[in-house]
């Protein structure tokens, strides 16, 4: 096993009750040394409960996990040495706000067994890594948002551990902090080589940022792979694009409800002097031929006719949707 990996096999945290309360359900995960791994679901489907387990500050009910080789119950104080974990609901409260950057730094360096004869030249080398070293004697009360995430992310690198777990990293942050801190996460697997597991509940950042995606609800992982992978799990759902020369879509709109290549019409809105439809169709049909057919034989002009990809977040909604249907 590579000592940067992490594997779930069967991992289960049940809470007692009548029934119990299952927050995590025989999941099974594997995420590859030096992979930036995004873990989506919704509220309370259990991605921290998860990540809480990994972190061993609690215990599993049932399987196990391998962080970096160790055992989460087995060898709690190994893993521990061998992952950072930063939680970004705590907006800056685990920092000491009346001390600087740089003498949190240190605290922690001390509390984590940093060795004084490395601990110094870390610290420096982190808060230049992350922009800090300006402002690095100035109290943390105040710094900015963005800048109390750097200052968090650098105290979950000060062991240099080889696996970061960053849950909702971005949540509460403006948009260009936000930006600001995905450029950091990349850094971090693209020039450090940490391998990450993401949770967030922005899609957009996921997609931007992450190789590879599990996507958990109820406790279960309901689907995991590439976006591409994903996106064959719902080929039988695709969305085509119209574009119009009309001013009014809605005889159009009848047109394409009754054809059977058409499951639904999700969109149907006028743009300037073009009216532009999105439909999802079904099946492996050319179905693009068959809408342009008909729309011709009612007189209709099309000036482009494509089939959309589908964004992180429709697949996402649409793996979940038919989760819940199942249940």
């Amino acid at each position: 096993m590579d000592t940067r990996s992490i594997e779930t096999i069967g991992l289960t945290k049940a809470y007692p009750g009548k029934p119990p309360v299952v927050a995590v359900d025989h999941v099974d995960l594997n995420v590859r040394g030096g992979e930036l791994f995004g873990l989506l679901g919704p509220n309370g489907a259990g991605k921290t409960t998860l990540i809480k387990m990994l972190c061993t500050l609690i215990l599993p009910t049932e399987g196990t996990a391998n962080v970096g080789g160790y055992d989460i119950v087995k060898n709690p104080a190994q893993v521990r040495e061998t992952l950072g974990w930063l939680h970004g609901e705590t907006g800056g409260r685990a920092l000491y706000w009346r001390l600087s950057a740089r003498d949190n730094l240190r605290f922690y360096a001390y509390i984590q067994n940093v060795p004084s004869s490395t601990a110094s030249k870390r610290i420096e080398a982190l808060l230049s890594f992350f922009g800090l070293e300006r402002e690095a004697n100035n109290l943390v009360k105040d710094y900015s948002t963005g800048m109390k995430v750097r200052v968090m992310l650098a105290r979950t690198l000060l062991p240099n551990p080889p696996i970061l777990l960053l849950d909702e990293p971005t949540v509460g942050l403006d948009a260009q902090t936000a930006i600001e801190t995905r450029k950091l996460i990349r850094a971090l697997s693209e020039e450090l080589g940490k391998t990450i597991l993401l949770t967030s509940h922005n899609l957009y950042e996921v997609e931007q940022l992450c190789q590879r995606v599990a996507i958990i609800n109820n406790g279960k992982v309901v689907a995991q792979g590439t976006k591409a992978q994903l996106t064959q799990l719902i080929r039988e759902s695709r969305t085509v694009e119209i574009r119009l020369e009309s001013m009014k879509g809605e005889p159009a709109v009848d047109l394409l409800r009754n054809l059977t290549v058409v499951r639904e019409v999700l969109t149907s809105e006028r743009l300037g002097d073009e009216w532009i439809i999105r439909v999802e169709v079904s099946g492996t049909e050319p179905t693009i031929p068959m809408i342009t057919g008909a729309l011709a034989g009612g007189n209709w002009r099309v000036r482009g006719i494509s089939e959309i990809r589908p964004s992180l977040e429709e697949i996402f909604v649409k793996i979940t949707e038919e989760n819940n249907n199942v249940k």
